[in-house]
């Protein structure tokens, strides 16, 4: 009989408490159009201008913690991401830009845009202030 080994695995520990992560999947159409999103507590996304974004969720969190993007192309960009505007405490909103060598650009068609936003949900902490 085969020995099975089970592994442990630890959950993240974060110092922060009500940490949350929302995953949110951008299709982009032509000309950088939003041609559908998908995702838990999204509300919507629109697009602002060249490869300017505003991500709605469908609500407001305490405060921001994080924002990364992988996308997904037939032929890379070299996108990068920027976060231009932090208003998750406020209107529960992400501003964020598409870049290439600091400059805006639009994501070609096509292009799938998966996000990780990471917010923090309350204001305690474990740390010392």
């Amino acid at each position: 009989m085969p020995t099975v080994t089970y592994l442990k695995r630890d959950s993240v520990q974060t110092i922060e408490q009500g940490v949350t992560a929302l995953y949110i999947k951008l299709t982009v159409g032509s000309t950088g159009a939003v041609s559908s999103t998908s995702g838990y507590g999204l509300t919507s996304i629109t697009r602002t201008g060249a490869g300017n974004y505003t991500i709605l969720l469908d609500r407001k969190y305490k405060k921001l913690l994080a924002c990364s993007a992988t996308f997904i192309q037939s032929t890379p960009q070299g996108l990068g991401l920027a976060v231009k505007t932090d208003s998750i405490a406020s209107a529960g909103s992400v501003a964020i830009a598409t870049n290439v060598t600091a400059t805006a650009t639009d994501p070609t068609s096509g292009t799938i845009i998966l996000f990780k936003i990471t917010v923090a949900d309350t204001g305690l902490t474990g740390g010392v202030s």
